[in-house]
């Protein structure tokens, strides 16, 4: 990725929004596009608020049943108390302010009837389960007119994987900023023209905005398949260019002989190797003949033979003329008068 998709967040969305976006890892514009929803969220589809536990940081769906602010005598200010519902169960939702003006943002717009999404961690009152001055996005409200109202109540809710001081509509509020004013020029492509085309996939910026912006549910998985590809081509792409670079290593070969330390140690093993360990020694046996280096992980349960076959292998080396090196013998972290000290 490069240029706009490199520019700091701090640059695009100001250091404030940036710094929450920061401790999810989400650094440049490229980090937050590349940020999936965990999951989508149908407008008619409420959570089961039974299933909630006290101490979990949820988010929610559900409809709002009543809102009330109500002065505290007690101690003093006020309180707006909400219930919402997933047309079942109950969910209480608790907002403290000094002055009941304060609340009156709030219970304007938590009308009965409305559907949102409340995120908070889940309390337990007198028996009942609450979340207490939760964030929230009342679906349909926060839209520039009836008509994109209309079109956000309708589509699939992304849901991100989000922290306590980052709700999920707010990560949603910051890939929208800076995924709008992109351009294709802006998003630098992996895939050739020729291979989108005979797989059918959009190009990244539009599976982006399928994957951000769904307007079907089908969108976004369409847009998670061409993404799904992209980072397996890459990731194979990435490894065939690795083999390539080992493929021009230069070893000595280290072909087998016969009558040498191999066979005279399969003639001494107690047991017969088995078909496996003898596939696998003429795998490796192939390998070690090669004038490039052998590059291979042998693995295989406890018991499966894995060092008898990796012994094998050693001696075909020692076999084919390959001597160990002479190290020099470690110093004495000692000192002595007499000299260096034994061991």
């Amino acid at each position: 990725m490069t240029g706009r998709l490199d520019e700091p967040l701090a640059k695009v969305l100001g250091a404030r929004a940036a710094g929450s976006l920061e401790k999810l890892g989400l650094v440049t514009v490229g980090d937050l596009l590349r940020h999936y929803p965990r999951r989508y969220g149908a407008p008619g589809e409420f959570t089961r608020l039974a299933e909630l536990t006290p101490g979990e940081h949820v988010t929610v769906m559900a409809e709002v049943r009543t809102a009330t602010v109500r002065q505290m005598r007690s101690r003093g200010g006020a309180m707006l108390e909400a219930v919402v519902t997933d047309g079942t169960d109950t969910l209480q939702l608790t907002f403290f302010a000094k002055r009941a003006g304060v609340l009156r943002m709030h219970e304007d717009k938590l009308r009965p009837g409305r559907r949102g999404l409340f995120t908070g961690t889940v309390g337990d009152y007198r028996g009942r389960r609450q979340l207490t001055h939760p964030d929230y996005l009342i679906v349909g409200v926060d839209a520039a007119d009836e008509d994109a109202a209309m079109a956000e109540a309708s589509r699939p809710i992304p849901l991100y994987p989000a922290a306590a001081s980052v709700p999920t509509w707010r990560i949603g509020r910051a890939v929208r900023a800076v995924l709008d004013p992109l351009t294709e020029a802006d998003v630098p492509d992996p895939l050739p023209l020729d291979l989108r085309e005979r797989r059918g996939f959009p190009t990244l910026l539009e599976a982006l905005r399928l994957v951000h912006v769904p307007e079907a549910v089908g969108d976004h998985r369409r847009g998670r398949a061409r993404l799904r590809f992209e980072e397996a081509l890459v990731l194979q792409t990435a490894l065939a260019r690795r083999r390539a670079d080992h493929e021009a290593l230069a070893a000595t070969p280290r072909p087998p002989r016969s009558g040498g330390l191999v066979a005279a140690l399969d003639a001494r093993l107690p047991y017969d190797l088995t078909a496996g360990q003898r596939e696998v020694g003429e795998a490796l046996a192939a390998d070690l003949a090669r004038s490039t280096p052998m590059l291979r992980l042998l693995q295989g349960d406890v018991g499966a033979g894995k060092t008898v076959v990796a012994l094998r292998a050693m001696l075909q080396v020692v076999d084919a003329g390959a001597r160990p090196r002479c190290l020099p013998p470690p110093r004495c972290s000692r000192r002595s008068t007499r000299g260096p000290c034994a061991r």
